[in-house]
C-alpha cells in the first residue's frame, strides 16, 4: 500500500479521485488547494501526488516546481490534471487532460507508483506522527482566534447565552481533538479503522469519466 496525496479544489472531483485511489488499495491524503497540498507533502512525504492545475493559492504547475525544489520531495512523481493545458507541463511526471476516463487514471496511478523511487516517501516516527504534527499545528491558530472571539462575545453588552454555550462546547471539542492529535504524534495513541453504522466505505466508484 502506498500513500497518495490528491489535490483538487472541487470537492466532488476530490472525492471521486480519492475513492478511485483508495479502491486500488492505497491510502489517501486530501488537499483542497495548492498550498495545503505542499504543506501535507512536506509533512507526510507521499509516494505519489495527484493534483489539479487550476487551484487557489498555488497552481498545480507551481506545486510541481515547489516539490522539485525540495530535497526530500524532488523525486516524488506528480500526476498533473488539467482542462486548460492540452499538453501538460514539463514539471510533472505524468499528465491527464480533463475530461478523462477513470480507467486511464487507474492505469496512470499503477504506472507512476511502479516507477516511483522506493525510498522517496517513508514517513519517520510512529504511524501518523507527521500528519498529526501538521494537523496539530494547523489547529493552533484557529483555536486561539476562536478563544479570543468567544471572550470578546462574553464581555459584550447583549449576549445570547445559549449560543455562547454552544460555541464553548464546540471549542472544547476541538481542544479534545488537538490533545488527541498530540498524543498520536507522541505514539501514545493508535488509530484503528472502524465500521460506522449506516455508512459504507470503500464502495466502488462507477466507471466513467472525470471532468
Amino acid at each position: 500500500m502506498s500513500l497518495v496525496l490528491v489535490a483538487d479544489d472541487e470537492p466532488a472531483v476530490l472525492e471521486v479521485l480519492s475513492q478511485v485511489v483508495e479502491d486500488l488499495g492505497h491510502e489517501v491524503v486530501k488537499a483542497r488547494d495548492g498550498e495545503e497540498a505542499l504543506e501535507l507533502a512536506r509533512a507526510c512525504r507521499p509516494h505519489l501526488v495527484v493534483t489539479d492545475h487550476m487551484m487557489p493559492r498555488l497552481s498545480g504547475v507551481e506545486l510541481c516546481r515547489r516539490l522539485k525544489r525540495d530535497a526530500d520531495l524532488q523525486d516524488v512523481p506528480v500526476i498533473l490534471l488539467s482542462a486548460v493545458l492540452p499538453q501538460g507541463a514539463p514539471e510533472a511526471h505524468a499528465f491527464l487532460h480533463k475530461p478523462f476516463e477513470i480507467t486511464d487514471f487507474e492505469a496512470l496511478i499503477h504506472q507512476s507508483l511502479a516507477n516511483a523511487p522506493k525510498s522517496a516517501s517513508k514517513a519517520e516516527g510512529p504511524p501518523g506522527a507527521t500528519l498529526s504534527q501538521w494537523a496539530a499545528r494547523a489547529l493552533q491558530g484557529p483555536l486561539e482566534e476562536a478563544r479570543r472571539q468567544l471572550h470578546r462575545l462574553e464581555s459584550g453588552p447583549s449576549v445570547d447565552r445559549a449560543a455562547l454555550e454552544m460555541l464553548r462546547a464546540q471549542l472544547e471539542s476541538m481542544d479534545v481533538v488537538a490533545s488527541e492529535l498530540a498524543r498520536l504524534q507522541g505514539g501514545a495513541l493508535t488509530v484503528e479503522s472502524q465500521a460506522v453504522r449506516g455508512l459504507t466505505f470503500g464502495s466502488r466508484v462507477p466507471k466513467g469519466s472525470v471532468s
